[in-house]
């Protein structure tokens, strides 16, 4: 087994090794709107929940390759809302052209033809068809690293959901490392092991 110091490793070997062996990670399809009115969706990896009372999330969004703040970061710190939708297999492909960098003016979902509904209690809408969606309030937004990423901390007010999400996550997506993906196929029930 090889080891890599941080510190003394190309950085490159140790965002990759990161990237493949922090695995599932569940994905965050953020919609948010900026303050001109465009819907932006776009997924992030980075991503998890911390606590359930309140339930607070918490996202990290790094920056465009010129250091800019991708549209989903700024429309957050500019907003305070955004919406996590759940992807499950039916919307792997258009979670993924929602990766690519679209321009600000542009809105991912009316590009690429995905249906959008209304929310509860935040402006942003939510993808129509996904299994659940959280609504979202920032808290707070720590940049980390050296980067700097935005670790956005949220507080969900309203949890859109299919009952079944409760039973089982079959089909859900989560994020491997490179381009690679993968999809809940198989569940074990601890309790069956005994």
């Amino acid at each position: 087994m090889k080891v890599a110091k941080v510190g003394e490793t190309d950085q490159k070997l140790i965002s990759k090794l990161i990237f493949n062996t922090v695995v599932p990670r569940p994905i965050a399809w953020i919609t948010t709107v900026s303050n001109e009115g465009v819907v932006n969706l776009a997924p992030f990896s980075f991503y998890n929940a911390v606590t359930t009372k309140p339930p607070i999330v918490v996202v990290s969004i790094g920056k465009r390759k010129d250091g800019t703040r991708k549209d989903t970061g700024r429309n957050i710190r500019e907003t305070g809302e955004f919406v996590i939708n759940v992807v499950s297999e039916e919307f792997l492909n258009k979670m993924v052209e929602t990766g690519n960098d679209f321009p600000p003016e542009e809105s991912e979902a009316e590009k690429i033809g995905i249906a959008l509904e209304p929310s509860l209690m935040v402006k942003p809408p939510r993808v129509k068809g996904v299994p659940a969606a959280l609504e979202c309030r920032c808290q707070e937004i720590v940049e980390i690293g050296d980067t700097p990423m935005d670790l956005v901390i949220g507080e969900v007010v309203a949890i859109h959901y299919e009952p079944s999400i409760l039973e089982t996550q079959k089909g859900i997506v989560g994020r491997l490392g490179g381009k690679r993906y993968c999809i809940v196929r198989e569940e074990i029930n601890i309790s069956d092991l005994d």
